[in-house]
């Protein structure tokens, strides 16, 4: 008896009881897709506060799985080319709504198709024997917004991605180690665009004193680029938006009778498509002007052009479509 008290002591106290415990519970938690020393950055080998939330939604190939590791939130789950949102249930194309980053996103690099705004961090594996992908989001909080943090959720993010892939039946091809990370620098003068908002022409009818730009790239889901002025407010005047495969499909209504988002153009947004060689997705581009900016639909239609441009040759994407 005696004997066996103290395994049990030396099980449940112990750093290799701690391991074994955790990697017990990583078993059938969250579908067996949380790896271990990825998430043991964030959770200290804590199975109760580390790993404390597991649910699966949806049905069939729609269902994916939303799971807590430490303070981060872990969506995975297969994408369906013709998948659409829906407004009555969860589902994993809503998950991908962007949350409150003031941070433009990045891409991961290391040969993955992935982003981080030092908030939310997506990665979509485009399966060659299906038109579908695997998808995975960390929803995360300002504790993490520093590089060193971002990259280590973006390493936890694409191994799960790994597993999901295998998981789910999804041939397509993995990248490496995530490199450290091209973070945005800020806001900067217009003038010294080179990123995402490099080319757009801004008359000075527009007092846009700022850009804020992430490095240009044809592997991040989602670019974006932000127009400001700091002679009021300092607030964001327009916001220019490229989104491609699961992130274009995020747009689309929930009603299955209704097209992919048309090009066209109202009194304070703009948006255009374009076709993409990687699925039969198309990407969307859009720019929307805040309750801040004074648009004129010659600016709106103009900087959405060259965003869209730019942005649809880094991605391979053809056939531009602008609004009439």
């Amino acid at each position: 008896m005696l004997a066996l008290t103290a395994a049990y002591v030396w099980y449940r106290g112990s750093d290799t009881g701690r391991g074994w415990r955790y990697q017990d519970k990583l078993a059938s938690y969250c579908g067996g897709l949380i790896p271990y020393d990825e998430s043991a950055v964030f959770t200290g080998l804590n199975t109760d506060v580390g790993l404390s939330r597991d649910a699966e939604h949806g049905y069939g190939e729609d269902r994916f799985r939303s799971c807590r590791v430490a303070d981060l939130t872990v969506s995975v789950g297969l994408v369906r080319a013709d998948a659409v949102r829906s407004d009555v249930s969860p589902g994993m194309l809503n998950v991908l709504d962007s949350g409150s980053s003031e941070h433009p996103p990045t891409a991961l690099g290391g040969g993955w198709h992935g982003y981080t705004d030092l908030r939310d961090t997506g990665v979509v594996l485009p399966c060659a024997n299906k038109d579908a992908s695997v998808v995975v989001s960390v929803a995360a909080d300002a504790s993490h917004e520093n590089g060193e943090e971002s990259r280590a959720v973006a390493e936890l993010a694409t191994a799960v991605a790994r597993e999901a892939a295998g998981r789910r039946s999804c041939e397509t091809t993995f990248g490496g180690r995530i490199p450290e990370l091209s973070l945005s620098k800020g806001q900067t003068a217009p003038e010294a665009a080179s990123g995402t908002c490099e080319g757009i022409r801004i008359p000075e009818a527009q007092w846009v004193d700022w850009i804020h730009e992430s490095e240009a790239s044809d592997s991040a889901p989602l670019e974006r680029c932000l127009l400001g002025e700091t002679k009021a407010r300092d607030e964001v005047l327009y916001s220019l938006e490229a989104s491609f495969g699961p992130y274009a499909q995020r747009l689309r209504s929930a009603d299955h009778d209704e097209h992919w988002p048309e090009p066209g153009i109202t009194h304070g947004s703009a948006q255009a498509t374009a076709s993409c060689s990687d699925g039969t997705v198309p990407a969307v581009f859009r720019i929307r002007a805040t309750v801040y900016a004074a648009p004129t639909e010659q600016f709106l239609r103009s900087a959405l052009r060259t965003f869209a441009e730019r942005s649809a040759v880094r991605h391979g994407c053809t056939n531009l479509e602008l609004p009439d």
